[in-house]
């Protein structure tokens, strides 16, 4: 099993971020967090992903973006990526 490299752009204030976070901490998937609030730049590249609007959270893995993918969403998203390469 490959590790994936996970970014989370996102708020602590964001109830979909901390869905998201907890989720990964429950699984033990390392991955870096982006706040949006302490660091607000991070605001425009998240719109730039997504036709000018600011969602989040925004989940960089291995090169791929995801704008708020729900949990069965994300679980598929990391299978796929943790898989090994054949």
């Amino acid at each position: 099993m490959t590790q994936p490299n996970i970014t989370i752009y996102g708020s602590h204030q964001c109830q979909d971020t901390e869905r998201v976070l907890r989720h990964l901490d429950s699984k033990q998937i390392p991955y870096e967090f982006k706040d949006v609030d302490d660091s607000p730049e991070y605001n425009q590249y998240i719109a730039g992903l997504n036709d000018g609007k600011r969602v989040i959270p925004t989940i960089r893995i291995n090169n791929a973006n995801y704008i708020n993918p729900d949990i069965a969403a994300l679980d598929q998203i990391l299978a796929v990526e943790m898989s090994p390469s054949t």
